[in-house]
């Protein structure tokens, strides 16, 4: 059985943990400390980001990127691509969630609300919290812009774009930070990944000392 250490409000961790419910895989989690990973998870991934996938033959695959490469080399799982001449773009959107998105929206606002309450017993920055909010705000114009009337984010399938997208607001909606006004196009495709079974596990976490927002197991608001 596959090992996944991971972060339960980690974008990149819901991610790879969604995929292997799509590709009913079976797995176990390890949970770690987001900013302060165990010394053994460190000698298993020295740069001690996530998530990071250990093999049964105990062979470690780090970060969403290379693990998604990883789970297509095998052609025994269903396959999240999609038409072959769009992959280069799933690819693309799946690296700006990994990079622009994480960078811009959710390693600062889990800072600002999870790190800084949890070690040093501080409120968040409201300056840092706008800035936050106008960032959010640009990147939700850019998914409205991607989907325009589509299905999904790329092509007509549900493709690995569409789930780093839903894991990623799926942190948002845990923490109560989602505002969809004037964007439907995000509302409706969030909610439908939302909806599906591979989504339940993700919906049945909970952080110690922070309960998720009213609204997080609600399929529409």
């Amino acid at each position: 059985m596959y090992k996944l250490h991971h972060y339960f409000l980690c974008p990149s961790s819901r991610f790879i943990r969604i995929v292997l419910e799509e590709k009913k895989i079976k797995y176990c989690l390890l949970i770690e400390d987001f900013w302060d990973p165990k010394e053994n998870y460190l000698i298993l991934n020295p740069a001690g980001n996530f998530p990071t996938l250990v093999t049964e033959d105990n062979k470690c695959v780090v970060g969403s990127n290379v693990i998604i490469e990883f789970l297509e080399e095998s052609n025994d799982y269903v396959s999240l691509f999609n038409e072959k001449k769009l992959n280069h773009e799933i690819r693309r959107i799946v690296n700006w969630f990994e990079n622009d998105f994480k960078n811009d929206v959710i390693n600062p606002i889990l800072y600002e609300k999870i790190y800084k309450r949890f070690s040093d017993n501080n409120n968040p920055d409201t300056k840092i919290i706008r800035k936050i909010h106008s960032n959010f705000k640009f990147h939700l114009s850019y998914f409205n812009f991607l989907i325009n009337g589509k299905d999904c984010l790329v092509g007509d399938k549900v493709s690995y774009a569409d789930i780093f997208f839903a894991s990623s607001l799926s942190v948002l909606d845990y923490l109560g930070e989602l505002n969809f006004r004037q964007f439907n196009n995000v509302k409706d495709l969030y909610f439908k990944i939302k909806s599906r079974p591979s989504f339940k596990s993700i919906l049945n976490d909970r952080i110690v000392g922070i309960l998720p927002n009213k609204s997080y197991l609600k399929f529409d608001y």
